[in-house]
């Protein structure tokens, strides 16, 4: 009869440590120091995209419909949402203020993307590009879908807080 020790030297060696997979980072994220780049940098590109996104109806676009017009102080909103969170995220190393911050975060995107399904500002039929107003809608469900579940996840997060 084999014990368990036995077990594991008839294994690959790769195979006998499937059990720690994950273990060490399973609860912990990255430390502040090496995500500050990254939300400095989401920063620079929020202001970018709150340029472009302003600067779209004067480029009389021919799939941006009368609709965007609608949109844009939702889009702006959205993108000051972001770069606020990114600047508090960004410079306060405070765990569960970072759980916030990303729940806000993210919830916004979720109501972002939940008005751009309603009121939606595309039309790709000009170009003969019908099946794109068929796979962006779906794509803003799925990006609805996986914010929700992160705002829950960061929720959970927040609660259930570990030192």
């Amino acid at each position: 009869m084999t014990t368990g020790n036995d077990r594991c030297t008839d294994m690959p060696p790769w195979a006998q440590k499937v059990d720690d997979f994950g273990k060490r980072h399973w609860h912990k994220d990255k430390p502040l120091r090496s995500r500050r780049g990254e939300h400095i940098w989401a920063i620079v590109w929020n202001i970018f995209s709150l340029w472009v996104v302003n600067k779209v109806p004067d480029w009389n676009l021919e799939f941006i419909n009368q609709h965007y017009n609608a949109v844009l102080i939702f889009l702006n909103i959205n993108i000051y949402i972001q770069i606020a969170t990114n600047s508090v995220m960004a410079f306060l190393e405070i765990r569960w203020l970072y759980h916030l911050m990303k729940m806000v975060s993210e919830a916004s995107t979720c109501v972002l993307f939940i008005i751009l399904y309603y009121i939606y500002p595309f039309d790709f039929s000009c170009y003969g590009l019908g099946w794109l107003d068929l796979l962006i809608p779906i794509i803003m469900i799925i990006t609805v879908v996986v914010s929700g579940i992160s705002v829950v996840v960061h929720l959970f997060r927040l609660l259930f807080y570990r030192t």
